[in-house]
């Protein structure tokens, strides 16, 4: 039996060898623009024309391969960066729209106010009775002036559009507020649309960064969630901090936030009235989602070309970043071509 044991040694030891020398294999990629009617190589730029098939040669044994195409939210310098520095802001706006629907003009008065603080302390979370109280006794100070909100139901044609100055809160920590405070039940309370909300910061090169409301990390107080109220029935958890995917009266529901979309739904004539508020985290204005890649390769599928259609004119930097790695280690390699795209 000892001898078996012994014969096996080696084969593990070999075994073990060729796993250690695997978790070491450095990752390899080369990226070769390929020329044609299109394309043409000029010193270290790669022109090609706007439109235009622009086609990489891949060639080495990468696991994964990450492009960037060094557009606009797009660029691996950026791939790290949340926040856009000072100098480099030619303008900070917040731009959104409003449109009710439901109710009538009776329902619709004095409906919606829209806040912003530099000195809101900020949300608990987790003692609703303080929260609530919080936000009522607050010295707020008016986002929107309450005269230029909707006074009547339309339709998304004609909402209004508000576009607001956000150069002086630069490096300020900001909260933006929302609340929701029907008067009436003769008619439908109406639904509120919020469209579009977002933080758009131009830069000085003409670029753009954009921080859409899913990134204010808005909270609910649902105000009325103690009342027991029948068209509220269905939203059984969380009643207090809560938001909703579908359509429950007087709750706000978040899931089109990632675009800006946001809403609280409307209530039947003679129903219970609804107060609902939501309120964001401490936001940086010059805060910004960190640029993204497009993932072209996993270790399911083999490439051996990449094709990219640049469709405006200007100078890139395209991005292949190809990795290797276990549980152990990670290997990687990025590669980097100069790209201008013409008329």
């Amino acid at each position: 039996m000892k001898r078996y044991i012994y014969m096996w040694i080696p084969l593990f030891a070999f075994i073990l060898s060729a796993c250690e020398d695997d978790m070491k294999e450095q990752v390899t990629l080369n990226v070769k623009a390929i020329t044609q009617e299109n394309t043409q190589q000029a010193g270290d730029n790669i022109i090609v024309k706007k439109g235009s098939p622009l086609t990489f040669a891949l060639t080495g044994q990468p696991d994964f391969i990450t492009f960037y195409s060094g557009e606009a939210g797009h660029q691996y310098a950026y791939k790290d960066r949340d926040q856009v520095a000072f100098d480099d802001i030619a303008s900070s706006k917040l731009t959104f729209s409003v449109w009710y629907q439901y109710g009538n003009a009776a329902s619709s008065a004095d409906l919606m106010r829209f806040y912003i603080s530099e000195s809101f302390p900020g949300l608990a979370k987790n003692a609703f009775k303080e929260d609530s109280t919080l936000v009522e006794s607050f010295s707020w100070k008016n986002l929107v002036e309450p005269a230029q909100l909707p006074t009547a139901p339309s339709n998304a044609a004609h909402a209004s559009s508000y576009e607001i100055d956000f150069t002086p809160y630069l490096g300020k920590r900001i909260t933006i507020a929302a609340c929701y405070k029907p008067h009436t039940n003769i008619a439908p309370q109406p639904r509120v649309n919020v469209v579009g909300m977002k933080i758009v910061n131009t830069m000085k090169d003409g670029t753009s960064s954009t921080l859409y409301a899913s990134g204010f990390n808005f909270t609910a107080l649902n105000m009325m969630c103690h009342h027991n109220l029948a068209d509220q029935k269905t939203m059984t958890g969380n009643r207090e901090y809560g938001t909703v995917s579908n359509n429950t009266s007087g709750v706000w529901n978040l899931t089109g936030s990632s675009k800006g979309d946001f809403f609280i739904h409307s209530s039947a004539t003679g129903a219970k009235l609804k107060y609902s508020w939501l309120v964001s985290d401490l936001i940086l204005a010059n805060a910004c989602s960190p640029d993204r890649g497009v993932s072209i390769k996993n270790t399911t599928e083999s490439l051996s070309s990449y094709t990219y259609i640049y469709n405006k004119v200007g100078q890139y930097k395209a991005v292949f970043v190809a990795t290797n790695g276990n549980y152990k280690s990670e290997s990687r390699v990025v590669k980097e071509i100069n790209i201008q795209v013409v008329d």
